[in-house]
């Protein structure tokens, strides 16, 4: 028989996967191009450039200019303030949000008493829109309105009622309850997700051997979560200088509660300055990078992988 030839043609089975390939790359490879890539690059680029009579040009006094404001009183912008509150934020989400998170997923998945109900409570936060949690957040502390919580700290305290959000003295705190109040519902869906894939076997076997809960959560829950756990801290420490709380829709950055990627957010938008902001964010990201860095280097050394 005559053997038959095939084509040196190209294969349309291979084209097509081709083509289905590029169809679905092309949008996320644009994305990445424009809104990371050329935004970034420009960004690294304005750090260094400054306007002067409308000329736009090279030049290291916006550096200059951060590092004056950051060791001394600038009654315009006050860069130490919003550095210290920028790290309060942050140490409420790493000391406060993410081990409180932790525990009470663990509560939960021990399904303690009414747990289902619990679970409600933490998880309604990330259900009902923000805007309206602030709203109704502010409610509480505003009197004018009949505050609850404004009128009763009256009544105890025998003072006129006030609208606690708006003084200096509790603005701040104020905000951290909220974004400890609201900070839950993320982390508990993340780490009870985790708690529930651990092989039950392991946690019998321990319950057999006498294991008391507190020997439970930190020997055997501890370490076999640790990817999950440690990325989570990871991911924490590299929001480091993006930490703000809920300024925008508590007290829009008064009384002393602008944190600096508020201030970034707030310069730019209104177009006040996009060069003096670039670099104070590029100095926050040279620091944040070696720091994220070695906080991911210690994680990995703390617990081995465990595979189960």
């Amino acid at each position: 028989m005559q053997e038959i030839k095939k084509g040196k043609g190209s294969d349309p089975t291979k084209n097509n996967k081709s083509l289905f390939l590029i169809s679905m790359l092309i949008v996320p490879m644009l994305n990445f191009l424009i809104f990371w890539l050329y935004v970034n690059f420009q960004s690294i680029l304005n750090a260094f450039r400054v306007e002067e009579y409308g000329e736009v040009r090279f030049s290291f006094i916006n550096w200059k200019y951060f590092f004056e404001d950051l060791f001394s009183d600038n009654p315009y912008i006050n860069i130490a303030s919003m550095f210290k509150n920028t790290l309060i934020y942050f140490a409420s989400t790493a000391v406060i949000i993410l081990p409180l998170s932790l525990l009470l997923a663990y509560f939960l998945y021990k399904k303690i008493r009414f747990y289902r109900y619990y679970r409600v409570i933490f998880f309604l936060p990330n259900i009902v829109s923000g805007a309206v949690l602030a709203t109704l957040y502010k409610f509480l502390f505003n009197p004018s309105v009949g505050g609850p919580v404004a009128m009763l700290i009256s009544t105890i305290s025998g003072n006129p009622p006030q609208n606690y959000l708006l003084t200096d003295e509790w603005a701040l705190p104020l905000v951290l309850l909220y974004g400890i109040w609201t900070g839950f519902s993320v982390n508990l869906i993340i780490f009870t997700g985790a708690m529930g894939r651990l092989p039950m076997a392991v946690i019998e076997a321990a319950q057999i051997d006498g294991v008391n809960m507190r020997e439970e959560f930190f020997k055997i829950m501890i370490p076999m979560m640790w990817p999950t756990l440690s990325t989570i801290i990871v991911t924490t420490v590299a929001g480091i200088f993006t930490s703000s709380g809920a300024v925008l829709l508590l007290t829009g950055g008064d009384h002393d509660t602008a944190s600096i990627a508020f201030w970034i957010w707030i310069t730019t938008r209104n177009q006040q300055s996009i060069y003096y902001p670039s670099t104070v964010a590029f100095c926050c990201t040279l620091v944040s990078v070696p720091l994220v860095l070695g906080v991911k280097k210690l994680t990995e050394k703390l617990y081995p992988d465990v595979v189960y």
